[in-house]
């Protein structure tokens, strides 16, 4: 699942455009689909929709979903996503179907955020893609933190634990900083990376043309002046100088690769990592066979010289798809259950 990339749109992540209606229902229901691009449609419970306030003038709320465990007293995991386009954008209820029954096996409640610009079936694409950052979607998870400590739903421990896949890396690793005190615990599937966002859009580029089959080399040899030529920078020295330019126009109206110009400068801004701040039990999962394995690698190394509690899970047989690895989720949600055992 989840590729940074957003350059292939089949490589996008758990999200979809499909049509979500939503009723009153008692709670939402686990589902495993096995193709995102068939995801069925789903009657979202509205007692389980909850909303807070973006605090920006004209923005809209933030909707979220959270599912409770029927126990006396629960942590609750943030899961995020990976990335999306104006093709695969949907709700994220999906993805929150998707690993809800191994949270309810742990008594563990479930928090989904919408990016700005979903409610279930609106998908407002324009909009989406318009505020579309990571920068954006760490404050909207934010928000929803402080709303769930402001207004502590019943049961709830005021414990956390977050998972993250792809995209959803960078940002849960920024929110187990920030929120060391009453973490229990973190999962960083195929999402975790040294590397800068250049460096690692670059290595991606690089791994997708030499594994492209054999009409897309075609495509990427021709010259710019012909129709139809193929927008892939040939070089680094072109792709640097592309980089750059979303720099200096930070812009929503115009795209390099399938991204915004925002989206890209944003990403191109975001810190390093504050490797002697995280203090929670980490499991780093990664495929050998994922292009940015060298990063995960780095990021790794560097946590462990931090003296960081952290698992590392590298695969050699697998690439940045842990949905098509049953076996690597199982494993690891027994390691959180180890953990949350103590």
């Amino acid at each position: 699942m989840f590729k940074y990339g957003f350059i292939l749109i089949a490589a996008a992540n758990f999200m979809g455009a499909f049509s979500l209606v939503a009723q009153d229902m008692d709670i939402i229901t686990p589902h495993k689909y096995t193709d995102p691009a068939k995801k069925p449609q789903y009657e979202i419970p509205s007692s389980c929709r909850y909303t807070t306030s973006r605090h920006l003038a004209g923005a809209p709320d933030i909707v979220y979903y959270l599912s409770k465990p029927k126990v006396e007293s629960y942590p609750i995991a943030i899961l995020c996503t990976g990335s999306t386009n104006r093709n695969t954008i949907g709700s994220v209820i999906h993805f929150h179907r998707y690993l809800l029954q191994e949270f309810m096996d742990l008594n563990v409640g479930v928090v989904t955020v919408e990016q700005w610009g979903v409610d279930g079936s609106t998908v407002q694409v324009e909009e989406s893609m318009h505020h579309y950052t990571w920068s954006q979607r760490l404050q909207d998870h934010i928000g929803v933190i402080k709303k769930l400590i402001g207004n502590r739903p019943a049961g709830w421990n005021g414990k956390l634990i977050f998972l993250g896949a792809s995209e959803g890396g960078p940002l849960i690793t920024a929110l187990t900083i920030r929120y060391s005190d009453i973490t229990l615990a973190t999962v960083n599937w195929v999402g975790a990376g040294d590397w800068s966002w250049r460096e690692q859009l670059w290595t991606f580029i690089k791994n997708m043309k030499k594994n492209a089959p054999w009409w897309v080399k075609v495509w990427d040899w021709m010259p710019r002046w012909m129709p139809f030529s193929s927008e892939i920078p040939k070089n680094r020295q072109e792709y640097d100088a592309c980089m750059d330019v979303t720099m200096v126009n930070p812009c929503a109206d115009k795209e390099f690769l399938g991204m915004t110009y925002l989206y890209h400068a944003d990403a191109l801004q975001w810190p390093l990592v504050e490797y002697d701040k995280i203090k929670t039990p980490y499991l780093v999962v990664a495929g050998a066979q994922d292009s940015i394995i060298d990063s995960c690698d780095a990021f790794v190394c560097k946590m462990r010289q931090a003296g960081a509690d952290i698992t590392y899970m590298r695969i050699e047989d697998m690439d940045h798809y842990v949905r098509n690895r049953p076996d690597i989720v199982t494993q690891s949600f027994t390691w959180l259950e180890k953990i949350l055992k103590g």
